[in-house]
């Protein structure tokens, strides 16, 4: 083991010594018993496609925005989905801001793969006409306060704000019948399950 990294691992006997008697007390710092949920809050955001999630001491931030894009060419049935994560220095004393882009990426990823694996949102459903037009949904996260368990808070306020996202209806026209034409206002609504997205007309 690198010489750095081992010593980056070591703990004072202070240190070892609390750990001990949190483990006999069976008592977390934050007065968790061991295997005691941390407390969840999901608030809806001011805005469609919102939400504010606290899980603990973390705060996270999601917002869903929709845009009519052309798909990628390897894909012409399928919508696209997009995660971008943003980091605040004050959520974490222990952050290190030039470090903050890199967290940010590796929490994206993670989320991004977590929703796709489970097929919380079906990219296939986001198809309006195959080769051309598609819709391109894009989850924002904001990480407010970090008090651990960071990836479950912002899994859960990326599928709040995907709960209570509504976009608009759109339909085929034209002479030709590939023209796409949205109508509004707000006439569908994303919703995530288990199983994937589905529209709910109004």
């Amino acid at each position: 083991m690198d010489g750095r990294l081992a010593n980056a691992w070591r703990l004072i006997v202070n240190d070892k010594n609390f750990i001990k008697a949190a483990l006999l007390s069976e008592i977390r710092i934050d007065g968790r018993k061991p295997y005691e949920y941390r407390k969840i809050a999901i608030k809806s955001g001011r805005e469609d496609g919102s939400s504010e999630v606290q899980l603990g001491q973390t705060r996270v931030m999601g917002i869903v925005t929709a845009q009519l894009v052309q798909p990628y060419r390897d894909q012409p049935k399928e919508g696209i989905l997009s995660i971008s994560t943003e980091f605040s220095s004050m959520a974490d004393p222990s952050f290190d801001p030039r470090r903050l882009g890199e967290l940010a990426v590796k929490l994206g990823r993670i989320i991004d793969c977590g929703l796709r694996e489970s097929r919380a949102v079906d990219t296939e459903s986001l198809c309006v006409l195959a080769g051309k037009f598609v819709w391109a949904i894009h989850i924002d996260l904001h990480i407010l306060d970090n008090g651990g368990n960071l990836v479950d808070a912002a899994n859960i306020a990326a599928l709040a704000a995907l709960l209570t996202f509504w976009g608009p209806e759109c339909s085929l026209g034209g002479e030709d019948g590939q023209e796409v034409i949205i109508h509004p206002p707000v006439s569908f609504k994303v919703v995530a399950a288990v199983h994937g997205v589905i529209y709910q007309p109004i």
